[in-house]
């Protein structure tokens, strides 16, 4: 009797459990991170009825690993779009992009070629160029803005990883204490959900990995390996400018007394926004190649040039000079771009390195990616290192360098925002060339001479400014006179007295100065762009005794050459590449990889979503509650409750009809 009594009290006692379970997953059937619970039921094998009740979550390993990997991809791409779409809107838009307004820029060219006296169609272009100054200004502060948006998403998150870090930790404390203690099962399994949906949210933010351990707690692993949360303690992850480039963010992590630096590829959110701020400081330096190459040719053509005052064109755009970030504790170091070497730009970060305490040795290294390749060891003359011809760029010490010292150069990517308009009056444009070239009058032949442009008026030149002020440099080629084997010979006198060199007939008057050969049949110049700076044509037929001079262009204010010149920067391949390009290629080519990117991220974000989505029915299948199995169970278990009272009740008449025979 006792026997029945005890098994119909289990079987009551046990239903009561089964439907405070069923009930409990109904009434949570909307609770965020809740999983579902069952029942597994021990038959007691020594008293009969059943014996011990375990209460568990619902859980498929598989999927959990799986909600968290898609998770972080999810989040990556999330931080890359959003990092980077301002930027696409930016450059793309016709009214806040770059390109309609340089082609206004060198319309407006044009138009003042067509009558170069003109002050106002002067006074147009002088306006333009300050419209190209402000738009090239306005993109750079905002890129340069949406970069340190990014850096401050980094931060946040940062600091959202660390509580999640701290709140996982605590709660594997709280977890081997209630199983130490051997505390109620249902706030233990509370105390798992709330973990595992802290664990959900950190994998947005990093891509993580767990590993499950006896004592209920669970350790949380980087994909990369670095452990997070262990039993003794978790890490604390730090966002720290780096020591260059104060405004590049590096990522650090303490675990104990030791702090260790992190690659940006952690996935989640937080390797989302670094790439975002790569590629928004790609796009920076970009535009600053661009502004740079398109300044340098403008000023250079503009100096090549007489203004409507008779003085040597001056610089259109002011480049400033830059100051170098180091970890030098002797020396600061500045940089300027070299004059004439624009094309020369590239758009990558320089480390110098000093090789010795004499501060005139330095290694350079060039950004490639993520890493910097050496491009050789060069010496500074007197604190100088001219590297124009190299990189488009000088670096100037201000005092010695110590051996080791680091200094990070980066050309372009404030070069945006610093650029000047340099120019103050419409009158100041040269477009008159600083040379014409003339035919005698009493010439026999019927050849005509002609300009092929001034590329140079530096001291390289021969050309001599003293202020605006310019002539012709002693020595320079001046003077072409035809002699009896029908060959050009190149004078630096207009009596022809002092010969240069001489030109064959075959080359029939093209490129002369390029082709002047000394009595050794050597090239004379052996680069005309750089000296004399300048060259000519004879076109037609010459006979003996034909002269040909080149004299300053003074007074040639209706001449057009110089400014035809700067006209034809629109089209000229200035911008330094594997393939140069012109600034409208270069520029479309920046836009271009902006919205590649952003369409690969829209395109992977999407995917991205759509596994998350079946990861998470996956993991809903299982943990999930279905509320027409968890109705069925509760009619089920009221039925095996009603029916286990039974026995008890079966087990009281058959001990009162007991009671009543021995009565």
């Amino acid at each position: 009797m006792a026997d029945l009594l005890k098994i119909g009290t289990s079987g009551v006692l046990t239903q009561q459990t089964l439907l405070q379970t069923t009930s409990n997953n109904i009434s949570n059937v909307n609770t965020v991170g809740y999983s579902r619970q069952d029942n597994i039921v021990h038959t007691n094998i020594i008293n009969q009825g059943c014996g011990y009740i375990e209460t568990r979550r619902v859980i498929d390993n598989y999927a959990e690993r799986e909600v968290l990997r898609d998770n972080a991809s999810v989040g990556y791409y999330e931080a890359l779009s959003e990092g980077m779409k301002n930027v696409d809107s930016l450059l793309s838009d016709s009214s806040t992009g770059l390109s309609p307004i340089v082609t206004e820029l060198f319309s407006n060219i044009q138009a003042a070629n067509t009558n170069p006296t003109s002050v106002a169609n002067r006074n147009e272009l002088l306006s333009s160029v300050q419209t190209t100054k402000d738009r090239i200004s306005t993109i750079s502060s905002n890129i340069q803005n949406e970069y340190r948006t990014a850096n401050e998403k980094i931060v946040e998150s940062v600091n959202a990883v660390n509580q999640l870090l701290d709140g996982i930790y605590k709660m594997n404390q709280n977890l081997i204490s209630t199983s130490a203690k051997g505390a109620d099962s249902s706030a233990r399994l509370q105390m798992l959900d709330e973990r595992d949906q802290m664990i959900t949210e950190l994998s947005q933010y990093l891509d993580v990995k767990t590993v499950e351990q006896p004592n209920g707690s669970v350790y949380v692993n980087m994909a990369s390996g670095q452990t997070l949360v262990l039993g003794d303690g978790c890490a604390t992850l730090f966002a720290e400018p780096s020591t260059l480039d104060n405004a590049e963010y590096s990522l650090k992590f303490t675990y104990g007394n030791s702090k260790t630096s992190l690659s940006k590829d952690v996935g989640g959110k937080i390797a989302g926004y670094f790439d975002a701020c790569d590629n928004l400081k790609n796009a920076q330096r970009q535009i600053g190649q661009m502004t740079v190459a398109l300044a340098d040719a403008l000023n250079c053509q503009n100096n090549s040039g007489l203004t409507l005052t008779n003085e040597v064109g001056s610089d259109i755009f002011k480049l400033k000079d830059i100051t170098v970030q180091s970890d030098s504790k002797t020396s600061t170091m500045t940089m300027s771009f070299a004059k004439g070497q624009g094309s020369k730009v590239t758009g990558n970060d320089y480390l110098v390195v000093a090789k010795d305490n004499t501060g005139n040795n330095f290694e350079i290294f060039e950004a490639d990616g993520d890493s910097y390749v050496s491009r050789g060891t060069f010496a500074a003359v007197d604190g100088k290192l001219s590297l124009g011809e190299e990189f488009g760029f000088d670096l100037q010490l201000n005092s010695t360098a110590s051996q080791g010292d680091k200094f990070l150069v980066q050309p372009t990517i404030n070069a945006g925002f610093n650029l000047e308009v340099a120019i103050t009056r419409p009158e100041d444009f040269g477009f008159a060339s600083v040379v014409r070239v003339n035919q005698n009058a009493n010439n026999l032949g019927n050849a005509s001479v002609s300009l092929s442009g001034v590329t140079n008026t530096l001291d390289t030149s021969a050309f001599e400014i003293n202020g605006q002020n310019v002539s012709l440099k002693a020595g320079a080629p001046i003077f072409v006179t035809i002699n009896e084997d029908g060959n050009y010979v190149v004078c630096s006198d207009k009596n022809g007295q002092n010969v240069i060199g001489t030109v064959d007939a075959s080359t029939k008057g093209q490129n002369l100065l390029s082709n002047v050969k000394d009595a050794t049949g050597a090239l004379v110049y052996t680069d005309v762009n750089t000296y004399p700076g300048y060259d000519f044509n004879i076109n037609g037929t010459v006979k003996t005794g034909d002269k040909f001079s080149v004299e300053l262009n003074l007074n040639g204010f209706a001449d057009n050459s110089n400014g035809i010149l700067m006209q034809d920067i629109e089209q000229a391949k200035i911008v330094y590449g594997t393939v140069s390009k012109s600034f409208t290629e270069a520029y479309s080519s920046t836009v271009s990889s902006v919205g590649t990117q952003i369409k690969v991220s829209d395109i992977n974000l999407s995917a991205a979503t759509s596994k998350l989505e079946q990861s998470k029915a996956l993991s809903e299948g299982s943990k999930g509650v279905e509320l027409n199995e968890e109705a069925a169970n509760l009619v089920r278990f009221q039925q095996s409750y009603a029916a286990s009272a039974k026995i008890i009740s079966a087990a009281q008449t058959v001990f009162d009809s007991l009671l009543s025979a021995v009565r």
